[in-house]
């Protein structure tokens, strides 16, 4: 149950960002904002984690260029994500970014071999009409917070894909590498776009990065000790986008769109089953002892034959 408890929270905490980059708004320019969300977050877990995972700088040199480059794309996720709520609502761009499980499918298949079941596909329509109900293409004021919402999701996929491939878990230890590449790579763009007026938004930017960043993550890696993924996924994608959108209703008054309610229901309807399906496929694959396997080449053997 406390595995359940803390992604809970960890999704509680990553529904916070939409509403504190819009609080923030432009006193703060866009990529110095992903720069102090990212470095706070990583102090937090440089400090907090310790207590957790005596073993969290103990890093497998080997895998250090892979944690270097999921930091780069990590970077890049995060900066199209945070800077998308300044430009369209948040409701547009919760809902529009929590559509990358749909896009880990190609990437699965070519970086991982995973396979694309009948009930993926389907799934995939599904999801696909709900981006023709949100419409986010349209030419309105919101199209350029659309569009980066939307490349957030492809490339929050393929950062997803990378990092089954190097932890599946996330641990806190791996995910402290990830943000300390990533709050390097983003340092330059610090100094050349300046602070800004730092100081007059400073409490919402510590928000931020504490909850926003090193807190939703520390929770996140420990509710997958004892959880599975596609659990983990399902109880995100219920929560987050929900309570993005309630806070942003009633902390800064966004009037609901029926076409982004609709359209997300119909998303998250299929990302949930989607992720469903896939713990399904994975739990089979696990039933497959060597002694199922051993049967079933002795069945083709007899069949051949016949």
């Amino acid at each position: 149950m406390k595995a359940y408890l803390y992604m809970i929270l960890a999704a509680l905490c990553l529904a916070s960002i939409g509403v504190l980059v819009k609080m923030i708004g432009n006193a703060v320019p866009p990529l110095t904002l992903v720069f102090f969300k990212l470095f706070i977050g990583f102090l937090f877990l440089l400090i907090v984690t310790p207590f957790v995972s005596t073993k969290f700088l103990r890093v497998d040199l080997v895998k250090v260029e892979k944690y270097f480059w999921i930091g780069v794309v990590y970077a890049f996720a995060i900066s199209l994500y945070t800077v998308a709520n300044l430009f369209a609502p948040v409701q547009n761009v919760v809902v529009l970014h929590y559509i990358y499980p749909f896009f880990v499918l190609p990437f699965a298949y070519l970086l991982l071999k995973e396979k694309i079941t009948k009930t993926k596909l389907i799934t995939l329509v599904i999801a696909i009409v709900g981006i023709a109900v949100i419409n986010p293409f349209s030419l309105d004021a919101n199209i350029f917070g659309n569009m980066l919402a939307l490349v957030s999701a492809v490339v929050y996929a393929l950062l997803i894909t990378e990092m089954r491939s190097v932890d599946r878990n996330h641990s806190p230890g791996s995910i402290v590498w990830f943000l300390f590449f990533a709050t390097i790579l983003l340092f330059p763009f610090m100094l050349i776009y300046g602070l800004g007026n730092i100081v007059s938004v400073l409490p919402h930017l510590i928000a931020l990065g504490v909850i926003g960043s090193g807190l939703a993550y520390l929770l996140y890696s420990i509710a997958l000790e004892e959880m599975e993924a596609e659990t983990a996924s399902v109880i995100s994608m219920i929560i987050t986008p929900l309570v993005s959108i309630v806070l942003a209703v009633f902390l800064i008054g966004e009037i609901l769109d029926y076409r982004i309610i609709i359209g997300g229901i119909l998303l998250i309807f299929a990302g949930i089953y989607l992720e469903t399906h896939c713990k399904k496929v994975k739990c089979d694959e696990k039933i497959e002892t060597p002694i199922t396997k051993r049967f079933k080449r002795f069945r083709r053997k007899k069949n051949k034959k016949k």
